[in-house]
């Protein structure tokens, strides 16, 4: 009988009573889907340049955009939220795969417990997300907002608009942690919050710096009833957007029990998982493993097959 590995510790660490996939280890959010061993250099290192990286996009953007005198204007666009999640996402990760790599009694706790820590739960809900507001800000923006005659193409544009949703999707590809087709709320809520922040914002009186009352033009509460077609319209938008990265997420783990994850091949039919007092190790080896062809010499076993 062919298992998969992961399926050999069901009992032990997520007191399940069969073996199955219906749960999510919680190592999988500080482990790489493509890494064999429990803990990986080369992830640390990936997770740590992927946070230099937003990192440094927010010091550019902010250096860019921000003065004394008008700093507070920063943060009323979706498109600066999204570019600050994500720094703040990558930056949790990275330092969470930190201590899972240099602290044995984290990672030994997190795994005797087999239950998802509060920390790794907002990481994951973080990461979904960023990814998916990430890619529409990048849809909405170059197809929409976009004018050449008000914008121009620099580093920060770049920035803030593309990087980001390029590297939260190349992330996707490469952590281990599955995709849930309900945490596309995770999204919907962001969504709604800056959607809440910006009817406050709008009957508090504010406007931008050029003293436009509305933050985007799409999304003017002067005519409410377009805006909300337009929150309406973006939620279908994530909804899609979500969709697509759970098949990307199929398709990623389906390649890796395809051509990488090695098979644990078992002399019996028998469960590992079986609860049954007395027949743990008897129902696998046998009677202590004297009877079982399968662990006996190749020699041995040629001359039962020519016997027999």
């Amino acid at each position: 009988m062919i298992l998969n590995s992961g399926c050999l510790r069901c009992k032990e660490e997520f007191h399940l009573s069969q073996c199955g996939f219906n749960h999510d280890p919680p190592e999988d959010l500080v482990r790489s889907q493509w890494q064999r061993r429990n803990k990986s250099f080369f992830y640390l290192i990936y997770r740590w340049v992927i946070a230099a990286i937003f990192i440094g996009a927010v010091v550019v953007s902010m250096s860019r955009n921000v003065t004394a005198s008008d700093w507070g204007y920063y943060f009323i666009y979706l498109t600066n939220w999204g570019i600050i999640a994500c720094m703040i996402t990558t930056t949790m990760g990275a330092i969470l795969v930190s201590l899972w790599h240099f602290h044995p009694q984290f990672s030994a706790r997190v795994e005797g417990d087999g239950v998802v820590p509060a920390a790794f739960k907002v990481y994951w809900a973080l990461h979904n997300s960023t990814l998916i507001m990430s890619v529409i800000i990048t849809i909405i923006y170059w197809s929409i907002l976009f004018d050449s005659n008000l914008h121009t193409v620099d580093a920060t544009n770049v920035l803030t608009h593309a990087t980001n949703s390029v590297f939260m999707f190349i992330d996707i590809l490469i952590v281990a942690y599955p995709v849930r087709i309900y945490h596309a709320c995770h999204a919907l809520v962001f969504g709604g919050v800056y959607i809440i922040f910006s009817v406050i914002y709008f009957v508090a009186g504010g406007t931008t710096k050029t003293g436009s009352t509305y933050i985007y033009s799409v999304l003017n509460w002067n005519n409410p009833g377009s805006a909300m077609l337009t929150f309406l319209g973006v939620c279908a938008l994530g909804i899609i957007i979500h969709l697509i990265v759970y098949f990307i997420y199929l398709i990623r783990t389906w390649i890796y029990r395809r051509y990488f994850e090695e098979d644990e091949i078992l002399p019996t039919t028998t469960s590992p998982c079986s609860t049954i007092p007395g027949h743990g190790i008897s129902m696998v080896l046998g009677q202590f493993g004297q009877d079982n062809r399968a662990f006996t010499t190749s020699t041995e076993k040629l001359q039962y097959t020519d016997k027999y």
